[in-house]
This record gives structure tokens, sequence and C-alpha cells, in this order.
């Protein structure tokens, strides 16, 4: 009988070390004040680096940025804990992403986004769409369903009803009323061959990169919400108050006098629905 006492003793112990070390991690979150920001290639990486990362220094964080070669990679880093917080996705994309891996990262808050757009330097009017031109539109599956959808809202295609606004491809339309040709590419060569097609939806963020004018755009992407950009932080750490302050931040007047203002900003992003 002793045994069995000590037994269920040594268990009871044994929960309730593990019970306070999730009580003391969850404190540690709580009163963190280091925040480690993963930053994939993104244009959006400029409101981290000129207005929340100096305005959390004021708070008395300490911010470290850890680049990173792709998203993936840097949800991999989220979901492992070696970083806190990322800011280079949309739900769209997040919910493809927590399906496959099984995982569960979260919206924090919704941030300014740069659209997708049209753009020609063939061409000055969408007026000027006919028959059998070529359409220049991105390879990879999230921009491509975003340039579809862009063209659907010119009237140029129809979708099929019922596809995953998320995940649409070639295959997705329904109607092609001026017979387009379609050239899908790395959204990354689109500046280098805009000159040999009609017209080219291209990422707002290659634009911006390729020093391509805001005022070239000839009819900009109508971002939803599920394709705005968010920050994406463990569903475990939404409601720390690290994480709130993050929030706040990117809700700011400050950041958003920064996007109407900053001369490398101005023009290119979109302020968020939500």
């Amino acid at each position: 009988m002793k045994k069995y006492i000590y037994l269920f003793m040594l268990l009871g112990f044994i929960l309730q070390g593990c019970d306070n070390k999730s009580n003391s991690n969850q404190t540690t979150q709580q009163d963190k004040k280091e925040i480690v920001v993963g930053l994939p290639p993104s244009m959006h990486n400029i409101m981290m680096e000129k207005v929340i990362k100096p305005a959390l220094e004021k708070q008395g964080y300490k911010v470290r940025l850890v680049n990173f070669s792709s998203l993936r990679d840097s949800n991999t880093a989220l979901v492992e804990g070696s970083i806190d917080l990322n800011a280079a996705q949309h739900q769209s994309y997040l919910d493809v992403y927590n399906k496959e891996t099984k995982n569960d990262l979260v919206s924090l808050v919704h941030i300014p986004s740069i659209s997708a757009a049209l753009f020609s330097q063939n061409h000055r009017s969408i007026n000027e769409i006919a028959d059998g031109q070529t359409i220049l539109i991105p390879n990879d599956p999230a921009n491509q369903a975003r340039a579809l959808q862009l063209l659907q809202s010119l009237h140029w295609i129809t979708l099929k009803p019922g596809n995953n606004a998320g995940i649409l491809d070639l295959n997705a339309i329904d109607e092609n009323k001026y017979h387009l040709k379609f050239k899908a590419i790395l959204s990354e060569m689109m500046p280098r061959t805009l000159n040999e097609v009609d017209y080219a939806i291209m990422p707002g963020g290659i634009a911006w990169l390729s020093h391509i004018p805001a005022d070239n755009v000839l009819v900009q992407e109508k971002l939803t919400a599920n394709l705005e950009l968010m920050v994406v932080v463990k569903k475990e750490n939404l409601n720390t108050k690290w994480a709130q302050d993050v929030k706040q931040l990117y809700q700011s007047d400050a950041l958003k006098k920064f996007i109407n203002q900053d001369p490398d900003a101005k023009g290119r992003f979109i302020w968020p629905q939500q």
C-alpha cells in the first residue's frame, strides 16, 4: 500500500511541476520585453523598420529583426518559437498553411497592404483592350488568383462559380471574352518583360522594388479582407501584453501618417478595412 501511496505522490509532484512550468511560460510571455520579428522578403517590412520597431523601443521593448528567404520559412520559425511574429501574409495564404501543416497560427491585426495592379507600357487605357491581346500574370498560386479576380472585375474574363478565391488558376476561367492569351511568369521577372505584352498584373511590392512609378497604375486591385496582410502570431500569444502593444501601433495615427506622407511609401499602401 505504501508503494502505491509513494507512486501517487510522485505522480502528483510531476503534474504539479508541469503545471508550474506551463504557468511560468505564460507569465514569461506576458512579461517579456524582447520581441523577435521575422522578416520574409516584403516591401511591407518598411513599416516595421521605420515605425513599429522605434515605437516599441520607446515603450521599453528590445526588438530584434530576423530575415528569412521565404514566408514559409518564417512561419516555420514562428511555430517553433524562434520568432514571435511576422507581417507578410494574408488570411487566404494562412488558411492553406495551417491546413497543410496542422498548425494554428492566427491573425493579430490587419495592416496596410500593397495591392496588385494592372500596368501597361503599350496602352494608355483599359479601353484599348482588344481580341487576342497578351496578358502577363504571376505564376505563383496566391498572386495568380488575385490577378484573375482583377481581370474578372474588369469584365475581361468570367470565372467559374464555386471556386476558392485564394487558389484560382487558369483552369478557373469560364469565359474569355476577348480570347486573351496569358503568359504566367515569376513576379520578379515582370518589370523586364512589361514592354513585350499588352498588359500585366503585377504585385505592388514588385513594382515598388523595380521603381515603377505609382502613377503608372491603370487599375488598382480592390483588396478584400482575406487578401489584406496581417501580423501573425501563435494562438497562445494572441492576448499577451506585447502582442496587444504591437497591434495598437499597427492601428495608430503615426502609421497612417507614415504611409500617407513618407516618400518611399506614399501612394503604395491601402489602409485595412478591419
